[in-house]
């Protein structure tokens, strides 16, 4: 009898725990979004990529020295929330991609191309949009100087 009760108590908590974990719940539908940002047809490292959702928490990423990034949802959760979102693309003033220039096999030429100097129309006072689906997206984006051309393609 002892034994059962026991048990009991350990199925009831293991139940009520369990139950109380599905932090999913409240999260809304993501699709994985990665892609490359060119500044005048140059990979651009050290870019804060931010899709803006018109409701809801903005995905980010940091570029890598080849351009890539991955957007991250929140903590360690990949991805974007479904539907239409702004695109600001920023300078980091926290720090570039120094630090994944490790190894023996890592080109070591300095990429003289910053974030330093992206226009406005990119962050601030952004034009681009772009559409996350659920699934896999890739979504580059091809900067320019010049106004008069697009700066999204996918």
């Amino acid at each position: 009898m002892r034994n059962t009760a026991g048990l009991m108590f350990v199925c009831s908590f293991l139940c009520l725990v369990l139950c109380g974990c599905g932090g999913a719940a409240d999260q809304p539908e993501l699709g994985l979004v990665s892609g490359t940002v060119r500044f005048e047809g140059t990979p651009l490292p050290g870019a804060i990529v931010t899709f803006m959702p018109e409701d809801g928490r903005p995905a980010s990423g940091v570029t890598d020295m080849q351009g890539f990034y991955e957007l991250t949802y929140i903590r360690e959760t990949k991805g974007c929330k479904v539907g239409t979102a702004k695109v600001s693309i920023a300078a980091n003033t926290e720090g570039g991609p120094e630090m994944e220039q490790e190894g023996d096999d890592v080109d070591q030429t300095p990429n003289k191309l910053t974030a330093d100097g992206i226009p406005a129309r990119y962050n601030t006072e952004t034009e681009l949009t772009a559409t996350v689906k659920q699934g896999e997206n890739t979504i580059d984006f091809d900067l320019e100087k010049e106004e008069s051309r697009p700066g999204r393609r996918s």
